[in-house]
């Protein structure tokens, strides 16, 4: 149940990647399910998401390296 919901957040946010808090929350699941290397990748795509965006990407890479994904 719980890997669906992730699912879905993570299907949403490919087809609308504005979502920085979002990102923070797929980054921070992926991390509690042991998924590390989604994490990691959840991280790349949130981003690359703001790329234009210093602010969010601050606020993106904070919050991975407080659940330990960088």
């Amino acid at each position: 149940m719980i890997e669906g919901m992730i699912g879905k957040l993570e299907t949403r946010l490919n087809g609308s990647p504005r979502d920085a808090d979002g990102w923070i929350m797929l980054i921070r699941s992926r991390k509690q399910m042991g998924q590390d290397d989604k994490a990691k990748a959840a991280l790349t795509h949130g981003l690359s998401a703001f790329a234009d965006d210093a602010a969010a990407r601050a606020r993106i890479s904070d919050a991975a390296r407080t659940y330990g994904v960088q």
